[in-house]
């Protein structure tokens, strides 16, 4: 058996500090690969041109709800369209962190622009580039390239959302024995009304242990094969540039030339885009964060309430504050992920994951903030500050719910310390796929799985040293916290929700102390103390406040009140669910109100039932 790929914040779960995957903290990436470098300042410096010569306007493409055709060209002139795919089929090539730093630039000008891209780039064109054989790549990605189509990818259904192992879309061999045959819906995809290029999944059946049993593969379908349509597309809260269609399979037949990997090996190829696409989103939203930090700045300094700048009030102070610390720590985050990525040695998908949640629940409470600052102005046109609001909100949601997210990384930490429980090893290594309980066990054989590097021996600078001794400290009480929740939990862990989701907040906060704490060591080491004055209070001001946040969550884990408030919400959650809502008397008066409209998981049956 093969030894698993590395992971620092799996290993964190154990109690084990293995520094060798953070420190030293990676050197920029005009250091790395300078070449490199200048093609994403060319890049970026072609997008500012689009946007100071009118082409990009966001008001536009947000009232008129497309992005123009001749902005889609512009980038495909500028290799825009062609970041991630290989230079040998016409491409650009782009490492892991330079298509980071690329999106992320994309994304903060309009984040329509940043959906278009991270689709066309990330997801669609990108399942090609990892799972494509020779003869699709040569068919497929020069044309990606040169942006004469544009790539989608068909994962999200209606019954199952982004859930790859359970999708419900159906391909059968057909009766000829050359192709597929695809039956299913899919909805919310991206470029999907103009996409020549679309990477999909079905369930195909496949032979396992003498059973005929059913796996997601991945195809290569065109909107020109037979049994393709798109029906329609949605309009959206935000990211109204981007266009989400409806797509429907009905007897769609796919040559057998169009599978994408090997047939039933489909959820492999999805669970490698989305880590990509995971950190493309957490660099958006971190670059995001950044470009409203400027504008909170100035509008604090520019509005004068009450005899002084709004910028003056420390509850305005308080924010800003938060905010560039948070921003710092998210930055960081995306430098140290990306190029993990790059190395290609560790595995990624729990810190893809725990960057994703981080940087896209900054990015909300940072518009938040932008919005409260603003007041008035701050929910009405022309001022841009509620589109920014509106774009924010699905960043917690693609690529993955972040409550889905922060369930994959607590159950995937608890596997190692649970690795040698041979009742719920299996389980566990897929946790979402197999929430069902699973058999009791002996609780003494969990601490062997402790006892590993608990002590941060990379050199610390004097500033920095009094948090590294408090991740040390909290890493330690981690483990236990995970020791204990599986030995009380037992055969409920994988439904005990609430235990998992603050392990998980545990472990994120520590991982985003660690690279910070990282990232400022490197550059005390390149630039002297002195130069990194500003870096250092933004990396103490977040190691405070995060220390602060995990101490709640442990707190929550270890005393009696944390266990009394869950069972306290478990049951009134029961009686809610029973009840069917809200169903206390109203403190004024009980008059009767309309009820709400009917709801589906089907676009076309809540248009006819929507009222409201």
């Amino acid at each position: 058996m093969s030894t698993p790929a590395p992971s620092f914040l799996r290993d964190l779960f154990t109690g084990d500090i293995n520094e060798s995957l953070l420190f030293p903290y990676p050197a920029s990436l005009a250091v790395r690969n300078p070449a490199e470098a200048d093609t994403v300042r060319r890049l970026v410096a072609a997008l500012n041109d689009m946007v100071s010569s009118g082409l990009i306007d966001s008001r536009r493409f947000d009232e008129q709800e497309f992005i123009d055709e001749d902005v889609i060209q512009a980038f495909a002139r500028e290799g825009l369209l062609a970041l991630t795919i290989p230079t040998e089929y016409g491409g650009l090539g782009l490492s892991a962190s330079a298509y980071a730093r690329v999106f992320g630039a994309v994304a903060s000008v309009d984040a329509s622009l940043g959906v278009l891209i991270g689709v066309h780039c990330g997801l669609g064109s990108k399942a090609v580039v990892i799972a494509g054989n020779d003869a699709q790549k040569s068919r497929y990605l020069p044309g990606l390239a040169r942006g004469e189509t544009l790539a989608a990818y068909a994962l999200t259904e209606p019954e199952t959302g982004s859930d790859a192992q359970n999708i419900v879309t159906r391909a059968e061999r057909s009766a000829d024995g050359t192709g597929w045959v695809l039956n299913g819906r899919k909805h919310w995809i991206g470029n999907g009304q103009r996409a020549g290029v679309i990477a999909t999944f079905a369930q195909t059946p496949i032979e396992r242990d003498g059973q005929t049993v059913h796996r997601p593969t991945a195809f290569i379908i065109r909107p020109d094969m037979p049994g393709f349509r798109v029906d329609g597309t949605v309009r959206k809260l935000g990211i109204r540039g981007s266009t989400q269609a409806e797509l429907v399979y009905e007897n769609l037949f796919v040559p057998d030339d169009h599978v994408l990997g090997e047939v039933g090996k489909g959820f492999r190829v999805a669970v490698n885009a989305l880590n990509a696409g995971r950190l493309s989103l957490a660099a958006g939203c971190t670059q995001g964060s950044k470009r409203i930090l400027d504008e909170y700045t100035r509008y604090a300094e520019a509005r004068t309430q009450f005899g002084g700048p709004l910028a003056s009030f420390e509850i305005t102070q308080r924010k800003m504050a938060s905010m560039a610390a948070d921003a710092y720590a998210a930055d960081s985050m995306v430098g140290a992920l990306a190029a993990a990525i790059d190395s290609g040695d560790v595995d990624v998908a729990l810190e893809a994951a725990c960057a994703k949640v981080f940087a896209s629940e900054l990015v909300w409470r940072s518009t938040d903030d932008m919005v409260q600052l603003a007041g008035g102005r701050g929910f009405v046109k022309p001022w841009p500050y509620e589109r920014w609001l509106r774009d924010a909100r699905i960043n917690r949601i693609f690529e993955g719910a972040n409550d889905i997210l922060k369930l994959f990384v607590g159950l995937n930490g608890i596997q190692g310390p649970a690795e040698d429980l041979k009742e719920i090893a299996g389980a566990l290594r897929n946790p979402i796929q197999n929430w069902v309980l699973v058999s009791g066990y002996a609780a003494g054989r969990v601490a062997t799985a402790f006892g590993k590097r608990d002590r941060l021996a990379a050199p610390m600078h004097a500033t920095l040293r009094t948090h590294a001794d408090y991740v040390e400290r909290h890493t330690a009480e981690l483990a236990k916290a995970t020791q204990e929740a599986i030995t009380t939990h037992k055969k409920e862990i994988l439904q005990r929700q609430l235990v998992v989701e603050r392990l998980a907040d545990m472990a994120t906060e520590l991982y985003a102390r660690c690279v910070t704490l990282a990232r400022t060591q490197r550059l005390i080491e390149e630039r002297g103390v002195d130069a990194c004055v500003r870096e250092i209070a933004l990396t103490e001001l977040f190691c405070l406040q995060s220390g602060r946040r995990f101490r709640a969550a442990r707190e929550e884990l270890s005393s009696e009140s944390g266990e009394k408030i869950d069972t306290l919400r478990r049951q009134i959650a029961t009686r809610v669910r029973t009840e069917g809502g809200y169903r206390s008397g109203d403190a004024l008066l009980d008059v009767p109100v309309p009820p709400l409209a009917g709801f589906s998981l089907t676009r076309q049956d809540q248009e006819r039932h929507s009222g409201l």
